[in-house]
């Protein structure tokens, strides 16, 4: 274990030094060589975190061994260490030959002290954790890619004939498919052996098609999906090293600017203008969940002005661009050439002292659970997060698809004295934890939680009366299997079978026969104070609309209507609580959806006396909202971006900024803060210190108002 430790190191250390490199000189290889040649260059990186080849550079490692006895002996016993071999130290048993005996046979004293076995070695200790991270990572990874595709490829429906005709024209008799699906709010290629282009239902547009088009065929020509995997599988081998992590988000970036420089490639300005437009188009659909390996055209915002950028300024490489990548890739592999070595460094003494943490250990794991609620995402961390838990209808989408409450209980499942840590629903239809159902059991293994049995809605759990765990698991209408388990954290899987069965009876009746679980809520939300009898649908709203000079009242289920009169799928998507104008009581912020959960705009909500004022605003506002009232508006076309807040009038409420960019098309050239014109620079740093603000939480309307 102790080599692979030390190669999986040096690995990390020399892939993280040629990783910076390539950041570092990244700028002026894009700028003079194209962003396709460093988009290449990120192959060197990769490999030199997975072969272990190279030339051997001497790096000092403690040895733990001696560490461990010279902490753990007095002073004086330090110093016989230096003595002959043979010699015993003080508190030695010592080891003397009778007259008789051969020598070097050990006396039999029945009163010294018995040796204890050796103790896990750090080696062992950091490599299972390597290995437990790994495994967590690629195995959940994989768990959500395959979900997300299966569920992609059942809801696929045929192209129309002339989009069809589009792709045999670009394609030349590829085996890439096309094909609409629902699921999907962006064009996008997926399916390694199995490559396909999903478009989102009721779009693009015709004229939009070919570009689009275009852009997922160049991924699929150059093999972008098997790219995206191997730099997966990087990550999961290398998921405690950041670097990796940030090395991902720049050749994801690179991907689609070279691909987007691939596509404009021989474009006039026009075509270059109207591509960059069906870009911004897309500047509202939600991204993909974690996990997914595949390449949309659409990855985000923040990735939006470097791509447009690149559409702009798309020029031939030349000479100096074909030297200049030449030398990159000189430089970059003589430097993955380089590979760690260790070596023993002289001892040196260490503490012995542990300190011991008295804090629940479940703590930071339920944290983590209330945090994937509100953000409808899976963190990355160790131990995984439960997906039927967070959502348990199935449902990667808005908060609104949460229709029950999370409880959790603590219970001792196998009577070691050490609680296990239960969870699931509460107010679900079925499967809840009074009938003794339970999602997810986490356990502690040396004293750090683990999880140890995960369940989903084809294979549920039920802690019983009788104190066995049961388990109903299906694959499909008529293929069921049930199982009786004596949980046991001593095993590698932590279950024990104890019976099987096939027959549906006897596995119902296993389900029945659940102990209720008294269980607490994960998390409970409390409507804010003064707006409650609003949004639950029982007092009025006094709407205030643009230039109006009068009000009228709504409730909340017409809300919508207000936004998009003419769209039965409009709805108020959520809410959130903000003191949005600093005099320190809280407004309420509703979010009006419409179909494909594109946003249809805003409605501030504030008190006065015993009214509640509704104030509406357009959907370019109250982007990255924060605790403290701030937010992100944008102009159309991107000529403007602002860090504003607000300041309520007696008519209505006004605009405050304090951060600005100006130009055109998110070029931005004019930068103001607080109203002073600053330089670039320091409008990136008060940006930085915008984005380090605490994002404001958005939750799912009452359902009693759906």
């Amino acid at each position: 274990m102790k080599a692979l430790v030390l190669t999986l190191l040096s690995l990390s250390l020399s892939g993280s030094l040629l990783c910076l490199l390539l950041l570092a000189v990244r700028p002026l290889l894009r700028r003079v060589g194209g962003t396709t040649a460093a988009y290449y260059l990120w192959l060197l990186v990769l490999l030199r975190l997975v072969v272990p080849v190279g030339v051997g550079v001497t790096v000092s490692l403690p040895e733990r061994g001696t560490e461990q006895a010279a902490s753990s002996l007095p002073a004086v016993e330090q110093e016989q260490m230096g003595t002959p071999a043979g010699t015993p130290a003080a508190g030695d048993t010592a080891v003397t030959a009778e007259p008789g005996e051969p020598e070097g046979a050990p006396e039999i004293n029945p009163t010294a002290p018995r040796t204890s076995a050796p103790a896990l070695e750090l080696w062992d200790v950091l490599g299972g954790v390597w290995l437990a991270g790994a495994a967590g990572y690629l195995g959940w990874h994989m768990a959500a890619g395959a979900v997300f595709t299966r569920r992609v490829r059942r809801s696929l429906l045929p192209p129309e004939p002339r989009e069809q005709a589009m792709l045999d024209a670009l394609a030349k008799g590829g085996r890439v498919r096309l094909a609409h699906s629902r699921l999907v709010d962006t064009p996008m290629l997926m399916g390694l052996l199995r490559p396909v282009i999903v478009l989102p239902t009721g779009g693009p547009a015709l004229d939009n098609l070919p570009a689009v088009l275009r852009h997922e065929l160049t991924h699929y020509r150059r093999r972008d999906l098997w790219y995206k995997a191997l730099l997966a599988l990087v990550t999961g081998i290398h998921w405690f090293n950041p670097l990796v992590h940030t090395m991902g988000r720049a050749v994801s970036l690179d991907c689609e600017r070279s691909c987007d420089r691939a596509v404009v490639k021989g474009l006039d300005a026009g075509e270059r203008r109207a591509y960059g437009d069906m870009l911004l188009a897309l500047a509202a659909r939600r991204r993909l969940p974690p996990g997914v390996t595949a390449t949309t055209l659409w990855e985000g915002k923040r990735q939006l002005k470097a791509r447009l950028l690149e559409i702009r300024d798309c020029k031939r490489v030349t000479g100096a661009g074909v030297c200049l990548m030449a030398a990159a890739v000189l430089l970059l592999g003589c430097c993955a050439c380089g590979l760690p070595e260790w070596r023993a460094a002289e001892p040196a003494p260490v503490s012995s002292v542990t300190p011991e943490s008295r804090e629940d250990p479940y703590a930071g794991l339920l944290a983590r659970y209330e945090r994937a609620i509100h953000t409808q995402q899976l963190d990355e961390g160790q131990p995984a997060l439960v997906a039927a838990v967070v959502n348990p209808d199935w449902i990667w989408g808005k908060l609104a698809g949460l229709r029950c409450g999370i409880g959790c209980a603590r219970m001792d499942l196998n009577g070691d004295g050490v609680e296990e840590l239960v969870l699931g629903w509460l107010d679900a239809e079925l499967w809840n934890m009074d009938e003794g159902y339970v999602f997810a059991i986490y356990t502690l293994v040396d004293g750090q939680p683990v999880l140890a049995v995960e369940g989903w809605e084809r294979n549920r759990y039920v802690v019983g009366e009788d104190g066995y765990l049961y388990n109903a698991g299906s694959s499909g209408a008529d293929q069921h299997q049930g199982n009786k388990y004596r949980f046991d954290p001593s095993r590698a899987d932590f279950l024990e079978l104890v019976e099987q069965t096939h027959d549906v009876e006897t596995e119902d009746r296993w389900m029945a026969s659940g102990t209720a679980i008294a269980a607490t809520p994960l998390w409970e939300e409390s409507l804010p104070a003064g707006f409650e009898g609003v949004l639950l649908g029982e007092e009025p709203i006094l709407y205030v609309a643009d230039g109006a000079e009068e009000s009228r009242p709504v409730y909340i289920g017409e809300v919508p209507a207000l936004f998009s009169p003419d769209s039965p799928y409009a709805a108020v998507g959520g809410w959130a609580a903000v003191d949005l104008d600093g005099d320190g009581a809280q407004e309420t912020v509703l979010q009006i959806t419409d179909v494909g959960n594109d946003i249809g705009g805003y409605l501030i909500l504030r008190r006065k006396g015993d009214r509640v004022c509704g104030y509406p605003s357009g959907w370019r506002t109250f982007w990255s909202l924060k605790t403290d009232g701030t937010f992100l508006c944008s102009e159309w076309a991107g000529t403007k971006e602002s860090i504003v807040s607000l300041r309520f009038t007696d008519g209505g409420y006004e605009q405050v900024e304090h951060l600005t960019a100006e130009g055109e098309q998110f070029i931005f050239t004019s930068f103001t803060v607080e109203g002073r014109q600053v330089t670039e620079e320091e409008w990136q740093a008060a940006w930085d210190a915008q984005e380090q603000k605490p994002d404001a939480w958005w939750y799912a309307l009452p359902e009693k108002t759906e």
